[in-house]
């Protein structure tokens, strides 16, 4: 294998680390500012630049982002962006 060979793997495999994680963050049932959301981020990364916005987990976490819209469908009869309540 010539260096630059080995150059661009290495490039291409630290394109692909980012995305990897990024998979790895389960998706998560939030309620913001009294809104539905499944959102793949950790709750200091939702409260992260929303200021004061209300925010709280409203359900489980999903491996797979479109499993947790199915979630609010038949568990909380709304849609993503349909009206939520922190307590």
């Amino acid at each position: 294998m010539t260096k630059r060979l080995a150059a661009m793997l290495a490039v291409l495999a630290s394109l692909a680390a980012p995305a990897a994680v990024a998979q790895s963050t389960p998706a998560t049932v939030y309620c913001v500012n009294n809104r539905i959301m499944v959102e793949r981020a950790t709750m200091s990364q939702m409260q992260s630049g929303r200021g004061h916005s209300e925010i709280c987990i409203i359900g489980p976490s999903f491996d797979f982002q479109p499993d947790g819209v199915t979630w609010v469908r038949q568990n909380l009869r709304a849609d993503v962006g349909g009206n939520c309540r922190c307590r």
